[in-house]
Order: structure tokens, then C-alpha cells, then sequence
């Protein structure tokens, strides 16, 4: 069986046994062995809020929950919008299993925070951006 094949196996028994509950679903991503969670974080058999629940262990607002279900969690490898904070755009990414805030204006990074309080952090910093 390709690698690909074993993932979308997990990642479906995974989805399974959270049935849509969040807390479960970040229990089940927990117990994976290192190297196959690193793979299913940015992979295309999650989602981007599937892995942010996971990551920041909390829950975001109802706009940016809508953007992250839209978004494969591949796309994290390159960074997503989470939102957008006076002009500048929080751009979500994950490196390793950690997750990546960055503060940018276009394609400038003006900050980049890493961790859990990575994304409070960046709001901060967002919110006293002029």
C-alpha cells in the first residue's frame, strides 16, 4: 500500500472516531506517532481548522472557522489567511507540528510568531499596527 493510501486510512479512522467532536478529534490526532501526524498536518485529509483546533487547542471565530474549512491543511505549508487585522493579514502555517502566525502587508512579513499564543500574539501586535 502507497504512503498516500495509509494516510487517508488514518486520517479517515481518525475522522471517524471524532465524529465531529473536537475534543476527540485532538485526542485522536495526539496519540499518532510523531511522523505520521507531522505528514497529516499538512496533508490534504484534514482540513486547515481541523488542524488549528489541534495546534491552538481552542476555537476561533465563526469567519475565520469558515475560511479554514474551505482550506486543505497542504495549504499551511505555504501559510493561509486566518484574517485580516488594519491593513495587515494573519497568515496561518504550520512547521514541524508548530504552529506559525505571520503579520504581513502583502507579501512583507512584519512579524512572525510561533506556539500556541502564536495567533493572540499576532492580534496584538496587529491591532497596534498604524
Amino acid at each position: 500500500m502507497n504512503r498516500n493510501a495509509t494516510l487517508a486510512g488514518i486520517a479517515d479512522e481518525l475522522l471517524d472516531y471524532a465524529d465531529d467532536d473536537d475534543e476527540r478529534l485532538v485526542r485522536g490526532i495526539s496519540e499518532l506517532a510523531p511522523g505520521v501526524r507531522s505528514e497529516l498536518l499538512i496533508s490534504d485529509f484534514l482540513n486547515a481548522y481541523q488542524v488549528y483546533i489541534y495546534l491552538f487547542r481552542e476555537i476561533p471565530g465563526e469567519l475565520i472557522i469558515d475560511r479554514l474549512l474551505l482550506q486543505p491543511a497542504s495549504s499551511l505549508e505555504k501559510g493561509t489567511l486566518l484574517e485580516e487585522i488594519n491593513l495587515v493579514e494573519l497568515i496561518f502555517l504550520v512547521q514541524e507540528e508548530k504552529p506559525i502566525v505571520q503579520v504581513r502587508i502583502e507579501k512583507e512579513i512584519l512579524a512572525t510568531f510561533k506556539g500556541r499564543d502564536a495567533h493572540r500574539l499576532a492580534i496584538r501586535f496587529a491591532e497596534e499596527f498604524e
